[in-house]
């Protein structure tokens, strides 16, 4: 398990975070069980990623046959790799933004603006969410399918919707922290 605060590992029978000190709770949210399916799918996605890639070069230099239909998978895994790894960075808030402007501001001013920037990640994923699973069900609708044991497409772009729709809940819920912590006058 990881720290809530600076996502340190915990390990079994630690009641608080060696990092930073937050004691950690009793119970786990949907929010841990997510970020713990998505730790394990994104270690999956690189690891058969990395074995495909490995596969392909030593048969096609030692025996001149290939996987059918492997570059396809590796690209749709680039794709996994690439919307679980922006789900954790949502979730730790390692994702790309400009702080400069947040840095010479009061604390209040502050936790207001953090609260008007999440609500515009809020409202720019939500929509994203909304395109992805259109384009999704029209892949799905028309049936293509790879080489690789013929799989739907539809079913390895469905990340793209689901990814969305993790990092949008994770900026609400960052949003409700700004918001709590400002009612609290924090």
């Amino acid at each position: 398990m990881r720290c809530r605060k600076c996502r340190a590992h915990l390990y079994e029978g630690m009641d608080q975070c060696p990092e930073c000190g937050v004691l950690s709770p009793a119970v786990l949210t949907v929010f841990d069980y997510i970020a713990r399916i998505e730790e394990v799918l994104l270690a999956a996605a690189l690891s058969t990623m990395v074995l495909l890639v490995l596969i392909q070069i030593v048969l096609r230099n030692f025996f001149s046959i290939g996987i059918m239909g492997g570059a396809e998978i590796v690209r749709h895994l680039v794709l996994w790799v690439a919307f679980l790894g922006a789900g954790l960075a949502a979730r730790d808030g390692k994702h790309i933004k400009i702080e400069l402007a947040q840095r010479m501001l009061p604390a209040r001013t502050r936790r207001i603006f953090s609260v008007i920037t999440c609500l515009f990640s809020v409202v720019v994923c939500a929509v994203l969410v909304y395109a992805s699973a259109t384009f999704v069900y029209f892949d799905y609708q028309g049936g293509g399918t790879m080489a690789f044991y013929n799989t739907p497409v539809w079913i390895l772009q469905v990340i793209i919707p689901l990814g969305y729709t993790v990092i949008t809940l994770r900026f609400a819920a960052r949003c409700m922290e700004h918001v709590r912590a400002l009612a609290r006058g924090d």
